[in-house]
C-alpha cells in the first residue's frame, strides 16, 4: 500500500476517534448507562437499527429508549416491550416492521434470562472454538455466530451466509475495542480486536474502491458488500493498524467528511 495513503488514513483515524465523534453517532446511546448489561443491550439495539439516514436512526433508537426507562436490560428481560411492539407487519422504521423488532426483543429476552449478552456469546463462542456446538457450518467470525441465534423473521439481523454483517460488526467494534473514547471494550478480555472486521456500508465500499483498497467488479463498479469484501478490506486495514484493523472504520468515516 502506498505510504501516503497509509499516512492519510492513520491521520484521519486519529482525527475522528475522539469523544466528539459520539455527538451524532448511534454509539452515543450506550454511553448514557453505567451498568454493563444496559450498555450491551442498548448497543445491540442501536446497531441493529443502524440503517438509513443517521437522524432517523437516532430518532428511532431514542423512541425505544424512552419506552425502556432507566434500565433497558430490565425492560427487555421483563417483557415490558410487549405492549409497545405488537406482532404487526406495520412499519416501525423503514423496512423494519413492529413484528421484526418484536422478534429481536423476544430473542434478546430469551438470551438474557440465562445470562448477560456478553457472557452468553462468550460461552457460545468458546464452545464453537472447542468444536462442541455440532454446527455443520464453520464460524470463522463472531458475527456469524451471533446471527445464528435470531430467527429468520427478525429482519434486523442478517442471515445470508455471505453477507457483510455490517451492523453486527459495528456492534462488535463497540464491545471489543478498548482504550477508545468511543468503543467500550467490554468484551476485550475474551475476544481480540485483531479479529474484528471493518463494518461495510455503502460509503465504506465506495471509498475503499476509489482508493484501490478493494477491487471493483468486472464491470468496473463498486462491488456488493459481502463477507469476502469485509475480510479483504480488514487485511488492508491491518497494514495500517496492526492488531486493530477495525480502527480503519474511523479513517473511512473521515474520508466522507474531509473528502
Amino acid at each position: 500500500m502506498d505510504s501516503n495513503l497509509k499516512d492519510r488514513l492513520a491521520y484521519l483515524a486519529d482525527k475522528y476517534e475522539r469523544p466528539d465523534f459520539l455527538s451524532r453517532d448511534p454509539s452515543c446511546f450506550m454511553h448514557r448507562y453505567q451498568h454493563r448489561e444496559d450498555q450491551e443491550i442498548v448497543a445491540f439495539i442501536a446497531s441493529s437499527l443502524a440503517f438509513g439516514r443517521r437522524e432517523q436512526i437516532l430518532s428511532h433508537v431514542e423512541t425505544i429508549l424512552d419506552f425502556a426507562g432507566k434500565s433497558p436490560s430490565d425492560w427487555i428481560v421483563s417483557g415490558l416491550w410487549d405492549c409497545h411492539f405488537p406482532d404487526s407487519p406495520a412499519s416501525f422504521y423503514r423496512t423494519y416492521s413492529y413484528a421484526a423488532v418484536r422478534s429481536l426483543f423476544a430473542t434478546l429476552q430469551k438470551i438474557m434470562q440465562e445470562k448477560s449478552l456478553g457472557d452468553y456469546f462468550k460461552e457460545k463462542w468458546l464452545e464453537e472454538q472447542e468444536g462442541e456446538t455440532g454446527q455443520k457450518e464453520e464460524c470463522r467470525h463472531l458475527c456469524q455466530l451471533i446471527s445464528r441465534f435470531f430467527p429468520a423473521e427478525c429482519s434486523l439481523i442478517p442471515h445470508s451466509a455471505d453477507c457483510a454483517f455490517k451492523k453486527i460488526n459495528m456492534f462488535l467494534r463497540w464491545m471489543v475495542r478498548d482504550s477508545s473514547p468511543v468503543d467500550l471494550g467490554l468484551w476485550s478480555s475474551w475476544y481480540s480486536k485483531a479479529d474484528l472486521l471493518v463494518p461495510l456500508d455503502t460509503h465504506v465500499m465506495q471509498e475503499s474502491t476509489r482508493l484501490g483498497l478493494l477491487s471493483p467488479s468486472a464491470s468496473g463498479k463498486v462491488r456488493a458488500a459481502t463477507l469476502k469484501c469485509a475480510f479483504e478490506l480488514t487485511e488492508k486495514m491491518a497494514e495500517i493498524f496492526p492488531g486493530d484493523p477495525s480502527r480503519g472504520d474511523y479513517a473511512l468515516f473521515g474520508l466522507g467528511v474531509d473528502g
